[in-house]
């Protein structure tokens, strides 16, 4: 028997002492043996039947405690295990994803340093390219400047000795010019004084 029930016994009896006073003469002193056997006899009799329903009753509820709780037990059970499986397949789902988000990050960079790469050998070999164009361009200016300065000397030389045998020719001819007019003026101062002469002697004769 429980406490509880104990206690809720106890109270019921002292009400019923209460209600129903035990006249004197009924109860003998509290040191007799026979009157505490009585009295025990007494509230079996009053309050046993009340006394086990109690009990049968506070067992069958601490039996749908213990069930509920047991229920309550397992179901929290389940829902961890539950929970558990789900955080667990969210947490795999999530490595699964980054795993391959940084393989997937991982080719990226590595095709785009491929490509960095062959992009920086292209250059590499244009830039080549382009100053074997521009050497050869510059050779080809250069020799064509140099070919151009040879034709214009050679043309500055031709023009510079026709000039010069002009020129030269020019200063005979004008020499050969002056000579006959010397020539010329001797002959007319010539013929001038023979005709003076002619005219004197003409003259005394």
């Amino acid at each position: 028997m429980s406490a509880f029930t104990y206690k809720s016994q106890s109270s019921t009896a002292d009400r019923n002492q209460q209600a129903n006073p035990v006249r004197e003469g009924e109860i003998s002193h509290a040191d007799d043996p026979s009157a505490s056997g009585n009295l025990d006899k007494i509230r079996d009799i009053l309050f046993g039947e009340q006394a086990r329903e109690h009990d049968r009753r506070f067992a069958q509820l601490e039996q749908h405690l213990l069930r509920e709780a047991t229920d309550l037990r397992n179901d929290l059970k389940r829902r961890f295990e539950s929970l558990e499986v789900y955080i667990k397949k969210e947490v795999d789902d999530l490595t699964s994803r980054l795993t391959k988000e940084q393989e997937l990050r991982g080719e990226s960079v590595t095709k785009l340093t491929r490509d960095l790469t062959q992009l920086g050998m292209t250059l590499e070999e244009k830039a080549r390219q382009l100053e074997r164009e521009a050497s050869q361009a510059q050779s080809h200016v250069l020799q064509q400047l140099t070919d151009r300065t040879s034709e214009l000397a050679a043309d500055v030389r031709a023009r510079h000795t026709e000039a010069t045998s002009a020129l030269d020719r020019a200063v005979r001819d004008l020499r050969a010019e002056k000579t006959d007019r010397a020539t010329l003026a001797a002959i007319l101062l010539e013929a001038s004084q023979r005709l003076t002469n002619d005219d004197a002697n003409a003259v005394h004769s």
